[in-house]
């Protein structure tokens, strides 16, 4: 027995030492090529073979991330690139792996400035502020720009005002501070101003300042004109040359959004192959298929393919491309792939193969629509006529009588191609400019000099004008829409005109236009709704009168429904609201738009259950369920039924959370039935200054202070002091938020005085 025993504890201890051992030698073998790599990483950089050495670097700080020194050779290596962004970040690890060395913190500073990644640094900078770290003069400066550039103006402001008051020499001592009082006061300036800080920072010895007048110059030239468009080229090179990494990308941008599509090359390839931009990479492989060079698609779909699954959608894309210029039958397999990713016109005509074989008549006629026009595409359209002709002839020798279908009309009249001066291939590329929103006035008035009749684009040059604050030239094109002979009325013209006429503060040439394009639409009931609105903002109560009137004599019962809509309207108009209320009790709630401004008014005059009883009329209905049940929720609450209130809150949560409305409802009601701290998770206001709107900060407030109670009376005082914090963060003066902020850490004080005694016990 004792021998057995004796066995036993042999073979147990012969295990554990082979377990150790195999422990040992697996840490040890791993030890050991971590060991080599870095070896290998820093002759590579002694020798200056700045690819070896980018690459292996990476390997080895993947494998020890707390390698101060690697990360300061990796920043080195970017530097020799030009990749300003990475070496950015490269210098933020080393800060913070060692922040006792100042010089990390202002290299990663200067690399961000240059990098022009305001966000990366404002938050470095308000974290400091955050925990009262003091910032030197010139973080303070940054801080200020970074604040600005990230649209925080309030923010910048405030401490502007403070940095004046305290070290006003700041904005006077140099270039950079110059420009953070002209960043932040930009808004105060005259042109006459602007224009002298541009023409003086232009002349600056500091490359961040300097790059920055370049790009304000560039930002600011008129958009028609060849002179203008020559001088913003010549501009953005000289950004380029100033500062590589962040102004290229803008020059490549630039010519691509004007079809300088050999220019995109040659700027972009020497760019790509020290910095990784993926943006900047699907513009290159776009040019390379619009400029007809598919042989360079190889190599970069290799180079992302290397990069692994993170990048897997740019790959096959960049896939597809090839595929598509070479009629591979890979093509539908790597669309597939790129799914909803990728959506310029590019994208949609590599799906053209993939509608063949699918026979989706839609879909490959506009493809097939798109390269016939687009000159970009030329190289391409004799292989799509031939699959197409292949197609047609397949089609019409299995079933002759398809001869006469629209679709294969269409598509035999797009088999010859098209004229350059075909008005349909114009209208395609100030569409897809449209849609790139790079659009420019010079580009409609050039095509309407070819095409001054054709409606889409006067149509397209009247939205312009309208949404681009020039609501007079927006009259001009309709009117010459309007002067066309032969061209029936048009409902998109008819509302770009009043919208003009509108915005122009002609309110009556507008209730006029309104009422013309109610007769051309025969009473659409959302134009009818629209004019509603419109009657209510200027309060025009005589034409409500009118409209009832003429509602209430239809023969049509839907539109009769109407009348007493717009007779309210009228008679609130005339302070009647007792009267304007009584008679929308009697309308019905069948037309949703109109149902939800009665209900609205119901819930603004305190008619709790009129209002109640028209939302949930709405519940079923085609119309937004989001605001329908949040304002259930606000009926519920003020009807003090805070369960109901709270059920139709959270659904509204629920349908999107990260939507202000319902972040908003749904801690409202939850706060008012006295659950802060779920209503605090609800809000998720960030623990730096943003700008909050007044409802939300009262609320947001409120919520805080009851958190903070129930922190002190729970005696969780370092939970109490962070939440402190973050209110004072926006409240800086909230007596209440410093008064507990006190005594928590009075609290946490006589608590470590305690532990203390104990242990000296």
């Amino acid at each position: 027995m004792k021998k057995t025993k004796l066995i036993l504890v042999i073979v147990l201890i012969s295990v554990v030492l082979l377990t150790c051992v195999g422990f040992l030698g697996y840490f040890g073998i791993k030890t050991m090529r971590r060991s080599h790599l870095r070896s290998e990483a820093r002759e590579a950089f002694a020798k200056e073979d700045w690819k070896k050495a980018e690459k292996l670097l990476n390997e080895y700080v993947g494998l020890d991330p707390d390698s101060e020194e690697d990360f300061v050779r990796l920043a080195q290596v970017y530097r020799h690139f030009g990749n300003t962004g990475e070496e950015m970040h490269c210098w933020y690890k080393a800060n913070t792996l060692n922040p006792l060395k100042p010089e990390y913190w202002d290299n990663y500073s200067e690399c961000a400035m240059n990098a022009r990644n305001f966000a990366h640094l404002y938050s470095a900078l308000s974290r400091k502020l955050v925990f009262n770290a003091e910032l030197t003069r010139k973080d303070m400066i940054r801080h200020l720009i970074c604040a600005v550039m990230t649209n925080h103006e309030s923010e910048a402001k405030k401490y502007y005002e403070i940095m004046l008051k305290k070290d006003s020499e700041a904005f006077r001592k140099d270039d950079l501070g110059r420009l953070a009082k002209y960043v932040v006061t930009f808004d105060k300036l005259s042109d006459a101003e602007r224009s002298n800080f541009i023409r003086e920072a232009s002349q600056s010895d500091d490359p961040f300042v300097r790059l920055e007048s370049i790009l304000y110059r560039a930002t600011t030239l008129p958009v028609s004109g060849e002179d203008a468009l020559q001088q913003k080229e010549a501009l953005l090179k000289q950004a380029a040359e100033l500062n590589r990494f962040a102004a290229t990308p803008f020059l490549i941008d630039f010519y691509y959004s004007h079809m300088a599509y050999g220019a995109v090359i040659a700027t972009a390839e020497p760019y790509l192959a020290d910095i990784e931009n993926v943006l900047m990479s699907i513009l290159y492989a776009e040019s390379c298929v619009y400029s007809g060079h598919q042989e360079k698609l190889p190599p970069l779909i290799e180079h992302f393919r290397s990069l692994g699954e993170k990048y897997r959608t740019q790959t096959a894309y960049f896939e597809s491309l090839y595929d598509f210029t070479q009629g591979n039958d890979n093509l539908a397999g790597h669309m597939r792939e790129v799914g909803s990713a990728a959506q310029s016109d590019l994208a949609n005509l590599m799906q053209l193969q993939v509608a063949l074989n699918n026979d989706n008549m839609e879909k490959i006629v506009s493809i097939l629509e798109t390269i016939m026009t687009n000159p970009s595409l030329r190289d391409m359209r004799e292989r799509a006529r031939t699959a197409v002709r292949i197609y047609l002839g397949t089609k019409l020798q299995e079933k002759p009588e398809l001869a006469n279908d629209p679709g294969i009309i269409k598509l035999a009249r797009l088999l010859p191609g098209h004229s350059i001066k075909d008005p349909l291939l114009v209208r395609i590329i100030v569409s897809d400019m449209r849609n790139r929103n790079v659009l420019t006035r010079q580009i409609l008035e050039e095509s309407l000099k070819s095409f001054p009749e054709d409606q889409f684009l006067l149509q397209a040059a009247a939205e312009f004008e309208l949404f681009n604050g020039d609501p007079e030239r927006c009259l001009d094109y309709v009117e010459r829409f309007y002067a066309l002979e032969k061209k029936e009325r048009s409902t998109a013209f008819d509302f770009l005109h009043m919208l003009a006429l509108e915005l122009t503060g002609k309110i009556d040439e507008a209730t006029k236009e309104y009422a013309a394009l109610l007769d051309h639409t025969e009473m659409d009931r959302e134009i009818l709704y629209r004019y509603l609105r419109f009657c209510i903002e200027h309060e025009r109560g005589k034409e409500l009168s009118k409209m009832a009137d003429r509602l209430d004599a239809s023969d049509v019962p839907d539109l009769k429904a109407l009348a007493p809509f717009f007779r309210a309207e009228a008679l609130l108009l005339q302070e009647k609201k007792d009267e304007a209320l009584s008679l929308l009790e009697t309308a019905k709630t069948d037309y949703p738009e109109f149902a939800f401004r009665a209900a609205n008014l119901f819930l603004k005059y305190d008619r709790l259950d009129q209002a109640l009883s028209r939302y949930l009329a709405l519940v079923d209905k085609d119309y937004s369920k989001q605001m329908v049940f949040a304002n259930i929720a606000e009926v519920y609450l003020a009807k003090g039924m805070k369960a109901e209130a709270i059920s139709y809150a959270k659904q509204v949560w629920e349908m999107d959370p990260e939507v202000g409305i319902g972040q908003f409802v749904y801690a409202k009601t939850l706060a008012a039935n006295g659950q802060y701290q779920e209503a605090e998770k609800v809000l998720r206001i960030p623990n730096r200054k943003v700008e909050l709107p007044d409802e939300v900060m009262n609320l947001w407030t409120d919520i805080m202070r009851h958190v903070i109670e129930k922190s002190i009376a729970d005696q969780r005082y370092m939970q109490a002091e962070e939440q402190c914090k973050h209110l004072l963060i926006f409240a800086p003066e909230d007596a209440f938020a410093k008064e507990n902020l006190e005594k928590a850490r009075r609290r946490l004080g006589q608590k470590k005085d305690r532990a203390k005694s104990a242990n000296a016990k």
